[in-house]
């Protein structure tokens, strides 16, 4: 009597993927994609917290930006570079204060080409599918929102960093207290060009996002007097300039360097970008890992 045999465990064969991303989570992102997007994924009591999940993928994205030599070469290099040419320029007037403002100016530039250059790579992850794997494995819109802002705000600290240090080595005279508290000050502020960035690698596809990034990236730092004082620029342009974030980054920073009466029109400026921002990609992140219909 002839028999048929059954596979006792069907086997799947995964897709290859262009992605250089490696996955970071732990759940089998692989094999869960080839099923469905609303399949419940099984979890154990070994699987890791939502906060692990967090870290990890920040952790991930982090290393991944890092290591690209261009990205590091171009948010810090460029930055220093305007910095020591536009010091030497300007540097001595108002007893040397002006170098000071044009090293946070500068500071600000570098944070802000990397925080929209990083928020602009999500873009890299939805089209590669790596976004939509990472959402399937466990990981919430939510959660891979912070993972990003995280992963971006760790990569603006290294052009924070190299500008501050070669400004005090350039005759910037601050104490270490001062020193820290601006760059804090602007590490804290940029988070809405971080956001900037993601809103554009959700919205945008391909290439479009990138040179997107690059366009907002230039804008906000002329508009935002980060390359020329923004008293010399017709008024129209100042009003735009005090409406966008990079203007108010730098009023903080020269007030964290020199002190003075704090810029509180520019905390709730950035507070309410921030929170515009917020909103867009929640509303943007259902759309961009593909659990909505388009």
């Amino acid at each position: 009597m002839s028999r048929t045999t059954v596979p006792a465990t069907a086997t799947t064969t995964a897709p290859s993927t262009t992605s250089r991303r490696s996955d970071p989570m732990s759940a089998p992102a692989e094999s869960a994609v080839l099923s469905s997007a609303s399949a419940p994924v099984a979890r154990t009591s070994a699987a890791p917290s939502e906060t692990t999940r967090i870290v990890r993928y920040a952790l991930h994205t982090t290393r991944m930006t890092a290591t690209n030599v261009m990205f590091m070469v171009f948010t810090i290099i460029m930055p220093v570079g305007m910095y020591l040419l536009f010091s030497m320029m300007f540097g001595d007037q108002s007893g040397g204060q002006v170098r000071g403002m044009i090293m946070v100016n500068m500071a600000a530039y570098g944070g802000l080409g990397a925080a929209v250059t990083a928020g602009t790579q999500i873009q890299e992850d939805q089209r590669n599918g790596f976004l939509r794997q990472l959402i399937v494995a466990g990981l919430s819109p939510r959660s891979f929102l912070t993972g990003s802002v995280m992963a971006a705000s760790a990569v603006i600290i290294p052009a924070l960093l190299a500008v501050g240090l070669v400004g005090l080595a350039t005759g910037v005279e601050v104490g270490p207290g001062p020193f820290l508290a601006t760059l804090a000050v602007l590490w804290l502020g940029l988070l809405p060009t971080i956001l900037v960035g993601i809103v554009l690698g959700m919205v945008l596809k391909g290439g479009a996002a990138m040179a997107a990034g690059v366009v907002t990236m230039m804008v906000m730092a002329i508009f935002g007097g980060l390359w020329m004082p923004l008293e010399m620029f017709p008024g129209w342009m100042q009003t735009v300039g005090h409406a966008i974030p990079t203007s108010w980054i730098s009023s903080l920073g020269g007030w964290a360097l020199y002190g003075g009466q704090p810029p509180v029109t520019g905390v709730l400026v950035i507070g309410a970008w921030t929170l515009v921002l917020v909103l867009i990609c929640s509303v943007s992140m259902s759309r961009a890992v593909g659990l909505t219909r388009r």
